[in-house]
């Protein structure tokens, strides 16, 4: 047995390496940033912070309660968990969840992390063997400068992209085989795990496959128009088959998608070049900061790729038509990653909110298969092709810099001259007849591996990690308030809140049924009304700051998690307390649904200012004329480094002093006792700070939300002092204070909670209960408005109408009334019977090819 393993190890060697290489580079990298249990960092950074290790835990969660996968409700006041799936967990790795603890998720991202960009490696080092029939120590180097490549450091962080990375080769192989061989299985099941798997960057790659066709059927012309028609027409066959394998997956996203922002996306108006012909090609330079969420395109794959393709462009062994149509697809590539028109399409008519360039990994994969043909072919190229590139490169990278046409680090022009110099002396050597050439040749491919590892290493310490230590702190305090919460309520319906954030997705790390969600699925019409109500809100996300009393009764909060132990917060209650975490009860949360006026559906919700959306809430709830808020605009502020102009009452416009940190202040002293509740949003501020007495508090978001000062005494004061972004030369504040009158509030709430819906039936995909209707009307909920819901009234189906263009309202007749709710998300059932019918096909395809399969050919010899 041991002398089989290792046989079977001899073989497989420089595969092996392929996947070890850049796992270590990328384990090591981390190591060096104190990586638990190295230190106490965790390399989930940004959105990986906020939303892909949250949606890990509630997957693992799901998994582990043996609960439904269609929908949830911790988080988003309930979502299309599928949707979410579909595109942030649908990896099969993520099976590894299943073995982790709870308490160690973010190790359980990380290791599939370094797991996936070792695969990367893996992937292409086997495209390049069964694609050359070669077998050597290059397949590792090259396959290493995939897996390390600026697209793979820059945004391996995206994790849930990463399996289109490993497959996209896979893709690019199977084309290659049904154009050549005419056997298209390898195709048909890469691109359908593709689209299962993510989706999103697939859109990219069956863009890219269309071209890649075209390609090899115009460098296959021995083939025959007949037989290259045939295996065209199988191309179509094997990507619907794909496209109908991962249906399960995209019907259900699209009518999600449909809901979210990504809907109002229109195509560009105007013309748009992104960046400088110089800065773009800098960027393949080593030693470039990778683009982690804003910025210049990952383009850098080896600076010996800069050597290399040209070296295969000038080597004549290569077919002419095949590099002309190569070189043309990759230039297109290039004008479509700087194109706003292209860009936009290949995004999936959609423009990415950050992250630039997603599609730039095709690029990188072009520019390393014909740097692989040029390596291939270095014995038949004369010796002034390798040297020309580094005279040009060289001349290139002096006058980037004389010119100042190009920003760089002063490391990074030094470290590049030196390669340049480097690789020209090497490939000048290697190139021509093979004496005694091996040293030599080793040693480049050395110093390609060395470089590329090295970046790699670089660009994820460039990238940084975030605090484990923090992310964990209030698990276990939350997780036991969570209990006694369960305890209490048994199975009826409850949300709770945190009313300190850390991440935008808390509660669904936490599993609490509340109402902060960021998502690319997020449901845009609660997205826009948690704005219109004066919650943080911006695209795809909105959370839990802004909170009111009258937002917490119609959003049914019944519960909050705080830092901070006071005998009250707004109407929430203190009742418990874990380590140091303290739990709220709102003995004013009006329940999941209730009976309000039909005039809320004439609610005008579209103001500008959140206190008179919520008055009008309560008069079209109600139809009387009660109004919570007596709101205000506050006395004319100070500016300090910046000229203010007056727009409007609430509005104010500055324009920054340039070198100059700018602030404005406003000062506020009530003249009779008042419950003070203050909105603002401030473009291009870097913090706003409120002082009253010794209590300080700050917000960070520009964007904006309401806030509770407090109850003020006469003659007290509250500051409010924003400071201003120096990046900005301008910007604006908008501020809103509001009086709140907290008997009216009670008045409402005597008046609403009459007719409620109660509860005695609560799944993630289910829901049931009764009412009783004094008069006829509608029954408002805080349900997000989804067409995967089911309702039935006394067992008789009903459509419902969407309330704010965002909640499920029920219209109800006077009397007793049993209501019951179902989900499936829409398009699942027809998409499951698609994906089964499609495996089933591919598993007869499998045997079918199979059985047609000729012999192998014998493995080749080249070893380098």
């Amino acid at each position: 047995m041991r002398g089989k393993t290792k046989i079977w190890i001899h073989k497989n060697i420089w595969y092996i390496l392929a996947f070890i290489i850049p796992f270590v580079a990328a384990v090591t990298a981390f190591i060096c940033q104190g990586m638990w249990p190295f230190g106490d960092r965790g390399i989930s950074i940004i959105d990986s912070y906020h939303q892909y290790v949250p949606f890990f835990s509630e997957l693992q969660y799901k998994w582990r309660h043996f609960d439904s996968l269609l929908y949830s409700w911790n988080g988003g006041l309930g979502m299309n968990f599928w949707a979410v799936a579909a595109y942030y967990l649908a990896s099969p790795l993520n099976l590894l969840l299943l073995v982790f603890p709870k308490t160690m998720v973010m190790e359980c991202f990380s290791l599939i992390y370094f797991v996936k960009i070792g695969l990367a490696g893996l992937s292409f080092a086997y495209f390049l063997r069964k694609r050359f029939n070669h077998y050597g120590c290059s397949l590792t180097v090259f396959g290493c400068c995939y897996a390390l490549s600026s697209y793979v450091v820059g945004y391996a962080w995206n994790i849930m992209w990463l399996d289109c990375i490993v497959l996209f080769p896979m893709v690019m192989l199977g084309i290659h085989r049904l154009i050549r061989e005419g056997r298209g299985w390898l195709y048909g099941v890469s691109l359908a795990l593709c689209i299962f798997t993510n989706y999103y960057i697939s859109i990219m790659i069956c863009i890219f496959a269309c071209v890649d066709v075209l390609i090899e059927v115009s460098c296959a012309r021995e083939n025959g128009l007949a037989a290259n028609f045939r295996r065209l027409l199988g191309f179509a066959g094997y990507s619907l088959l794909g496209g109908a394998f991962g249906a399960v997956m995209l019907l259900p996203t699209f009518f999600a998608l449909q809901a979210s922002q990504s809907a109002s996306s229109s195509f560009p108006s105007t013309l748009k070049f992104y960046h400088d012909i110089f800065e773009l090609f800098c960027q393949q330079f080593t030693a470039v900061e990778p683009t982690c969420l804003d910025g210049n395109f990952n383009l850098y794959c080896g600076v010996s790729m800069l050597f290399l393709v040209p070296m295969y462009l000038l080597n004549k062994k290569a077919g002419l038509w095949e590099k002309i149509v190569r070189m043309l697809a990759t230039a297109f590539l290039l004008i479509s990653l700087n194109t706003n028109y292209l860009a936009y399409i290949w995004h999936g008519f959609h423009f990415p909110n950050g992250l630039p360039g997603r599609f730039s990994f095709i690029y990188i994969f072009m520019l390393l298969l014909m740097g692989y043909e040029g390596y291939r072919c270095r014995k038949s190229c004369p010796k002034w092709a390798a040297a020309l590139p580094a005279v040009g490169w060289l001349g290139f990278l002096g006058y980037s810099w004389w010119s100042g046409r190009v920003e760089m680090e002063t490391y990074t022009w030094i470290i590049n001259i030196i390669l340049l110099i480097l690789y020209g002396l090497l490939f000048t050597m290697v190139c021509g007849p093979a004496k005694k050439k091996r040293v030599l040749e080793l040693g480049l491919l050395a110093v390609m591996l060395i470089e590329t590892c090295a970046y790699g290493v670089f660009g994820l310490c460039m990238n940084g990690t975030v605090n484990r230590k923090d992310y964990y702190s209030d698990q276990k305090a939350v997780s036991e308030l969570k209990a006694q919460i369960e305890e209490r309520e048994g199975e009826n319906f409850y949300r709770a809140e945190l009313e300190e954030r850390r991440g935008r997705d808390d509660v669904t790390w936490h599993h609490l049924p509340g109402m902060s969600l960021f998502s690319s699925t997020v449901n845009a019409g609660v997205d826009h009304l948690a704005k219109r109500l004066g919650f943080y809100s911006v695209t795809n996300k909105y959370s839990y700051q802004g909170a009111t009393p009258e937002t917490d009764a119609f959003l049914n909060i019944d519960y909050l998690i705080s830092k901070h132990k006071e005998e009250r917060i707004r109407t929430f209650d203190w009742i418990s307390e874990a380590e140091d975490r303290y739990l709220y009860q709102n003995h004013c949360a009006l329940g999941l649904g209730f009976m309000v006026s039909e005039n809320i559906l004439q609610w005008d919700y579209e103001k500008t200012n959140p206190f008179e959306v919520i008055n009008q809430l309560i008069l079209s709830a109600t139809g009387e004329e009660i109004r919570p808020y007596r709101y205000f605009g506050l006395p004319e502020p100070t500016a300090e480094g910046c000229e203010l102009t007056t727009d409007s009452w609430a509005d104010w416009s500055y324009t920054g002093e340039e070198g100059v940190d700018g602030t404005v202040t406003y000062v506020y002293t009530p003249e009779q006792a008042q419950d003070l509740y203050i909105y603002f949003k401030a473009t291009h501020c870097t913090k706003a700070e409120v002082v009253r007495g010794e209590e300080k508090k700050t917000y960070s978001d520009e964007d904006g939300h309401i806030f509770r000062v407090g109850e003020m005494e006469p003659g007290e004061t509250v500051t409010l002092t924003f400071h201003l972004d120096d990046e900005y030369d301008d910007g604006s504040i908008k501020l809103i204070a509001a009086e709140h009158d907290i008997n009216a509030f009670y008045q409402v709430y005597d008046k609403l909670k009459e007719q409620r819906w109660e509860t005695d039936k609560v799944t993630s995909t289910s829901l049931a209960g009764n009412i009783h209707v004094n008069q006829s009307g509608l029954m408002y909920t805080s349900i997000p408005y989804d067409e995967g819901w089911e309702i039935t009234v006394d067992g008789e189906k009903i459509e419902p109408e969407k309330i704010a263009n965002a909640f499920i309202g029920i219209p109800l007749s006077e009397g007793e009334h049993r209501i019951e709710m179902k989900y499936c998300p829409e398009g699942f059932v027809i998409g499951l019977i698609l994906t089964c019918g499609a495996g089933i096909l591919f598993v007869l395809l499998y045997i079918i090819e199979k059985g047609k399969r000729p012999e192998p050919k014998k493995r080749g010899n080249i070893q380098s």
